[in-house]
């Protein structure tokens, strides 16, 4: 029998489990905690969770994962594990996990709102434990998708704990890592054992027990560690460990594993090397078919006896786990490599799921397999037209393994790189940039390097490249990959605001066959045509596009985001939310991930000013979030300009700025004029909510220098509106001649494409720009003419403003009873929207004529925050609690609380009050 630890004994850590007992309590009362322990291998992380895991978490619902070093190209297997776990899953992560043929493409935004909804629900019985082991090894995919879960986690009862050997892996996404170097994370980073530790160890272990001396010799040779520690005391005795000569090394980890191995019985030995092969965790009969053993049940206890195994709890199907992820790998390695290949073969054939059982294949091939790489080739491409990206990268890495053919072996690694950018792992399709540049030069390999230097910012790299991609195409050349190159460059010079050349790729792109995927070419023609102020063209390109319906094909789907970005610049706000809306979503279930980030970076702006504050909030915030966890850096500008639009129009400077600045920074990083506008005007409607005007005028000045070549994205009409802001701003500064100059560009064009939202806001303009030159007739006129045209259109934020200065432009020409009418208007409207600092001023405007405005404590409804607002909203729309989770990308349990919130402070019970209630507020 093997010298055993006593189950009982646990060595240090009282501070480290203190920490977590604590972080514990705290998620119990609904605020979710992250902790984080991190430390070398053999160092006790594992030991430390499992310690946790058995005292102040007994009563917690826990559920446990592992990345595995071997899995690490098995899309969602962190996931999966955890789905076996789960009482109640819903049926789409159930199939998206099992890789069910019918099941929608698996999207890590999807899943992770699935398994933040299956979340919801467990902890409505007991805290939620999570704990990931070896968050390093874990696959990327799962790693999204639980970045995506934990970063929604709100009153939850859930701490999640993660183990790595270092938080700083390059390796982890950036969403991960903002995570992880959160000021409200605990982050235990563990030392070796001390001396007081490695006497009880000693003890425990015996025979002999070590001098002082010996063990503070035995702890510097091994820095505390445990598992090396431990080795030491079980495989030397007492008087070589105690004497002077130099301490042994101890035998590797494998070799002691290999010897509780051979101790076991053929039966028992069988099954722990069977289970090796399917993972870190298993079913026991799955483990003991593909091992052959005849009596599962003692050969488990057998191995759990030497310590190789242990049961997991279960509901229904027992299963069977490796006490650490370093034992599993040393008995993995340890199989003869006849033996591993036979395991992994008859794993295959009994797996029901297609793409493990292509894993074990992989594992079992002993040579190169050229009808094994085909038909991973044919999944791949399978799996990348239903938009799982992740699964058809680790499809056609793997065929590039196996391929007997070099030029195979390379065109498969380069397309494994474009689905990873695909997926957006950005970080790993860089890690084969080198190997890619190596490669003999051709048109898919221009093609993918520029796709890869254009979503890391380098511009114009991916300018070269993408032109070298047509430039080197050849009678092989496949259509799509020109196809594919056009669309990069269209979307390189959508960037750059080079309006003609977006044209000019994008007819490029669509006169080549159409590609099996959806693309951005037809959404790049219209917007190129749009900002060269071909409107009407641009929208004539999209007249095959069904209104409604499904958008399950390309020619269904493409389009609808330009068609949604150009009505919101023509002021068709509702139109342009209604296709904003359908693109966002269309594109996550299957289409582009950058496409379906824009569309709700763009529905934010139609929100915004069709004045939709709580709604514009809620979708900038997710957003800015999806982009980060899913390091699309290519748009992160936008989305951080248009959330500062409604947090600045409200006065939450803080917020407002936060974002506007962090949207300058990435513009300055991609180099993009267009962001750069963007970015400037979030910062100048900061500015101009504070009433500082010099500073909005020092942030929109650049924007008139004529070193800018490409002025078209600037220049149309409805797209920034950097010219009313600098207009108004310089107006007044008493700078009136600049501020004429400046609007008439703004004025004409809106005049021309005649849209009235533009054509108000130049009226807006113009009136005070004549109220400052004196010549009220004409301010009169201008201000008039603008409420006249916001009555005709959709309601807007622009009418607010536009009744505002108007009735301000009255009362200081002495027409107090006119005035009052225009400053009641405007503050009912600011009111609505809760935009206090404008709120401020009307009040003080309306003081001036003698009336006294009813303030509101709080301005929102009985009281209550944004986000209970619109809780409430949709809960009034009949929406229920889980409906709710999923529109706002939240848990369920966060969605109670803030309901239960908007019923105390509203005096009610039911979800009937919040009819009577909010139509009252309103």
């Amino acid at each position: 029998m093997p010298q055993q630890t006593p189950p009982s004994l646990f060595l240090g850590r009282q501070e480290e489990l203190s920490k977590l007992t604590t972080r514990l309590d705290s998620a119990a009362h609904g605020a979710p905690q992250i902790v984080v322990v991190d430390g070398p291998a053999g160092i006790g992380k594992t030991s430390l969770a499992r310690h946790f895991l058995s005292g102040g978490a007994a009563e917690c619902c826990v559920l446990k994962a592992s990345g595995e070093e071997l899995e690490m190209e098995l899309a969602y297997g962190v996931i999966a594990q955890f789905v076996v776990q789960l009482p109640d899953v819903p049926d789409a992560l159930r199939e998206l996990v099992r890789g069910m043929p019918d099941a929608a493409p698996q999207d890590p935004i999807g899943v992770g709102a699935l398994f933040l909804d299956a979340l919801g629900q467990i902890q409505s019985r007991a805290p939620v434990v999570l704990l990931i082991d070896d968050v390093h090894w874990a696959d990327t995919p799962s790693l999204h998708a639980l970045t995506f879960a934990l970063r929604r986690l709100r009153m939850d009862r859930v701490l999640a704990v993660l183990l790595t050997r270092d938080a700083n892996d390059p390796r982890l996404p950036q969403g991960l890592h903002r995570i992880l170097h959160d000021d409200t994370t605990l982050t235990l980073t563990l030392e070796g054992l001390g001396l007081s530790d490695i006497v009880a160890l000693n003890a425990a272990l015996g025979p002999s027990a070590l001098p002082r001396s010996a063990i503070a010799r035995l702890r510097e040779h091994t820095h505390g560690n445990p598992l090396h520690t431990k080795a030491l005391l079980q495989q030397f005795p007492g008087d070589v460990l105690g004497g002077h000569s130099v301490l042994p090394t101890p035998r590797r980890y494998e070799q002691l594993v290999a010897g509780h191995l051979a101790r076991c019985s053929a039966a028992a030995r069988g099954l722990v090397e069977a289970a090796s092969v399917l993972g870190m965790s298993s079913s026991l009969h799955q483990a003991a078919r593909i091992g052959a053993v005849p009596d599962p049940l003692s050969a488990l206890a057998e191995a759990m006896t030497y310590e190789l195994l242990e049961e997991v709890p279960a509901d229904a199907v027992l299963r069977i786990a490796f006490p650490h992820p370093l034992l599993r790998a040393a008995v993995y390695r340890g199989l003869d490599p006849a033996e591993r290949s036979r395991l992994h073969h008859l794993a295959a054939a009994q797996s029901e799921d297609r793409y493990v059982a292509l894993q074990h294949r992989v594992q079992a091939a002993v040579a190169p397999n050229e009808d094994l790489a085909d038909e991973l080739i044919r999944f791949s491409t399978q799996e990348s037209e239903r938009g799982a990206w992740a699964a058809a990268a680790s499809a056609a890495l793997a065929a590039a393994r196996l391929s007997t053919h070099s030029n195979l072996r390379e065109r498969w690694l380069v397309q494994a790189v474009e689905y990873r950018l695909l997926a957006g792992d950005v970080r790993q399709a860089a890690e084969f940039e080198p190997t890619v540049r190596d490669r003999e030069p051709d048109a898919q390999q221009q093609y993918v390097l520029g796709h890869l230097a254009l979503t890391t910012g380098r511009l114009e790299e991916a300018r070269q490249r993408l032109a070298a991609c047509w430039e080197s195409c050849g009678a092989g050349t496949e259509a799509e990959t020109l196809q594919k190159a056009a669309e990069q460059m269209a979307w390189l010079c959508l960037i750059q605001g080079d309006a003609p050349n977006i044209v000019r790729w994008a007819r490029r792109g669509l006169d080549l066959p159409p590609g099996r995927r959806s693309s951005f070419l037809r959404d790049s023609l219209a917007i190129g045509l749009a900002i060269s102020g071909k409107y009407e063209e641009g929208m004539r390109s999209l007249a095959n596009l069904p209104l409604s319906g499904p958008r399950h094909a390309p020619e269904q789907l493409d389009g609808l985001l330009a068609r949604g970005m150009l009505q919101l610049w023509n002021g068709q706000l509702q139109e342009a939310g209604r296709d904003l809306r359908e693109a966002f979503a269309s594109h996550r279930r299957g289409g582009l991930p950058y496409a379906a980030l824009v569309a709700l970076a763009f529905l934010t702006d139609a929100e915004y000013r069709a004045g939709q504050w709580d709604e514009a909030i809620a979708h900038g915030t997710q957003a800015v979030s999806l982009a980060e966890d899913t390091d699309q850096i290519s748009i992160l500008a936008v989305v951080h300009a248009f959330t500062a639009f409604p947090l600045a129009g409200r006065g939450d400077f803080e917020a407002a700025e936060a974002h506007a600045r962090a949207a300058v920074q990435h513009a300055r990083t991609l180099a993009d004029v267009n962001d750069g506008a963007f970015a400037a005007t979030a910062l100048a409607l900061v500015h101009n909510a504070r009433g500082d005007d010099e500073n909005t005028v020092a942030v929109l000045s650049p924007f008139l220098s004529e070193e800018i070549v490409h002025r078209s994205g600037l220049e149309e009409v409805g797209i920034v509106h950097w010219r009313p802001l600098l207009s108004e701003a310089l107006t007044r500064l008493g700078r009136k001649d600049e501020a004429l100059e400046v609007l008439i560009p703004y004025e004409n064009g809106a005049t021309e494409r005649r849209r009235w939202l533009e054509q108000a806001s130049a009226a807006r303009c113009r009136g005070l720009l004549q109220e400052a030159y004196g010549n009220h007739e004409a301010a009169d006129h201008a201000f008039r003419e603008g409420v006249q045209l916001c009555r005709q259109g959709a309601p807007c934020w622009e009418e607010a403003l536009l009744h505002f200065s108007y009735g301000t432009f009255l009362r200081r020409t002495g027409q107090r009873k006119k005035a009052v009418a225009e400053l009641e208007s405007a503050h009912s409207m600011f009111l609505h929207l809760q935009a206090a600092p404008y709120l401020e001023r009307c009040i003080r405007e309306l003081a001036g004529c003698g009336r006294v405005a009813a303030r509101r404590d709080g301005l929102r409804p009985a009281g209550l925050t944004a986000q209970e607002l619109t809780v409430a909203r949709l809960a009034r729309q009949g929406m229920s609690n889980r409906e709710i989770a999923r529109e706002l990308v939240l848990s369920v349990k966060t969605i109670e609380y803030h309901l239960g919130n908007a019923y105390t402070k509203l005096g009610i019970t039911s979800r009937m009050g919040l009819i009577t209630k909010l139509d009252e507020e309103s």
